[in-house]
């Protein structure tokens, strides 16, 4: 029984990728529909994403006092994104996601190429995937075993009477 892995999640939702120059006025309507999503913003070079913005970093600046229509979304990200290929076995991806704290969980194929946003929702879904994954393969174990030991007492059995 194969591990699920970080592309099993959800991570085609709750999140919205945008241009490094976009303003908070560029994705308002977006985040007035969706306040829960996590705008991804891209590198201008790579294209790949390298921070993050959600609609409570809005709601601090603009209580420290910014304009937030008019600032852009770079000068408000957070940068401290990890990245996981889609095959990484939620096993080794939560271990170090609890480790090391991201402000964002991005997921990329083989490449390097954007496939999703790992949100906080997707790792209670995946505590949850994992832990019955767990106990269902525990279970399969034993009931190999249970049948190997049958197996192997009935070949003994045949084995004596003969």
């Amino acid at each position: 029984m194969q591990e699920p892995t970080v592309a099993d999640m959800s991570i085609a939702d709750e999140h919205i990728v945008v241009e490094p120059k976009t303003t908070v006025s560029g994705i308002a309507s977006e985040l007035a529909n969706n306040p829960r999503n996590a705008i991804l913003v891209k590198d201008k070079g790579s294209g790949s994403i390298h921070g993050v913005v959600t609609s409570r970093d809005i709601f601090n600046k603009i209580a420290e006092g910014f304009n937030a229509t008019k600032i852009k979304l770079e000068k408000l990200m957070r940068t401290n994104i990890l990245t996981f290929q889609e095959n990484t076995p939620l096993s080794i991806a939560l271990e170090r996601m609890s480790k090391e704290v991201p402000d964002a969980i991005v997921i990329t194929n083989s490449e390097g190429e954007f496939r999703g946003y790992f949100s906080a929702e997707d790792y209670r879904d995946a505590t949850r995937r994992l832990e019955s994954h767990q106990m269902m393969s525990a279970r399969l174990n034993r009931s190999k075993k249970a049948i190997s030991q049958v197996a192997e007492s009935s070949d003994n059995k045949d084995t004596e009477s003969n």
